[in-house]
């Protein structure tokens, strides 16, 4: 079935070609009966070609009724085999922009190949309207060295051929340690951060570590079984990156200040916010774990206010308590 679709796709490019180009060829006319027995179909699958030209591809075709065939009305230097709107001219920018974030990697040159095929097939009017777009939207991606996306490169080759890694890891307060023979699961980008979920002895997701405080990676010859998950149910009730084994029910509120900024952004599937009357929201989330969830909420000084779970609260008041003393009583 597969085969017999690709091959009618193509059928039908190859038939809107063969149009266009007895278009183009001065003072021919085709009529639906001859273009219908030249590709062996149907007139009515002719005319709903040449409509599709007419209504998706914006292309001038009318019919010559004193001669009795088709024609084009203004010049045509192209043939469009891709037809974009605005909105999908904007999205596709931006996808392509974001191909330069992985500069360095085996992502790079079949993503940019990639994008050249689809524009050399979008045709004049879709080349200008890409360069339109360019004119008001500007996409700078955070960059990285390359030593780092090398080290992208070779996590996910190690992904996809399920061999172990070994590589230096800094930890914030231990230093560089060694990790060796880690069973590469899943890479994944959060907060335009890349980390690399791991495999535990038993095969099962482990957790992540970050591919920025990594380095000296090597890829070993010794391979392992796959390692059978969802991604999107390890991620359920994540906050962030981290993952706890509780589920904690928060609840926090935040002053009409804050407010705009929280109902921009869904943390995970669980979040629900109710508008307060003071303009303030109030904010609830299940999460498994709280580390994430505290950074955040001091991040939110005086606007926000745990009110569960207590441990949250009580959490962030000792903390408060903590950094005032270190300042001066003015």
């Amino acid at each position: 079935m597969k085969n017999d679709l690709y091959s009618t796709t193509y059928t039908t490019l190859d038939r809107m070609s063969r149009i266009h180009r007895r278009l183009l060829s001065g003072g021919q006319y085709p009529k639906c009966q001859e273009m219908a027995i030249e590709c062996a179909v149907s007139t009515k699958t002719i005319q709903r070609d040449i409509k599709f030209m007419k209504d998706c591809w914006d292309l001038p075709i009318t019919f010559n009724k004193s001669i009795g065939g088709y024609e084009y009305t203004e010049e045509v230097m192209d043939f469009p085999a891709i037809k974009l709107n605005e909105e999908e001219v904007f999205a596709f920018l931006i996808a392509r922009n974001s191909i330069e974030r992985y500069q360095g990697t085996h992502f790079h040159e079949p993503l940019s190949r990639l994008y050249d095929k689809i524009i050399t097939q979008m045709g004049f009017k879709q080349s200008a309207r890409m360069k339109r777009v360019k004119e008001y939207v500007t996409f700078r991606p955070a960059g990285w060295s390359k030593a780092k996306y090398k080290i992208l490169d070779l996590l996910s080759k190690a992904c996809r051929d399920r061999k172990e890694i070994s590589f230096k890891y800094e930890y914030p307060s231990k230093g560089i340690k060694q990790k060796a023979k880690l069973k590469p699961a899943h890479l994944i980008n959060s907060d335009n951060v890349w980390y690399l979920l791991v495999g535990d002895q038993l095969n099962q997701p482990s957790h992540f570590y970050s591919l920025a405080r990594m380095s000296h990676l090597k890829l070993h010859a010794t391979t392992f079984p796959e390692i059978a998950f969802s991604i999107e149910k390890y991620m359920k009730n994540n906050f962030g990156i981290f993952r706890g084994d509780e589920i904690y029910e928060v609840h926090i509120v935040f002053d009409a200040h804050a407010a705009p900024y929280i109902k921009e952004r869904k943390r995970n599937d669980s979040q629900k916010i109710k508008i307060r009357n003071d303009g303030g929201i109030d904010f609830h989330i299940q999460v498994n774990h709280l580390i994430e969830v505290k950074s955040w909420v001091m991040s939110w000084g005086k606007h926000a206010t745990v009110v569960q779970p207590n441990e949250l609260a009580v959490d962030i008041r000792d903390e408060l308590k903590e950094t005032i003393q270190k300042y001066p009583k003015t």
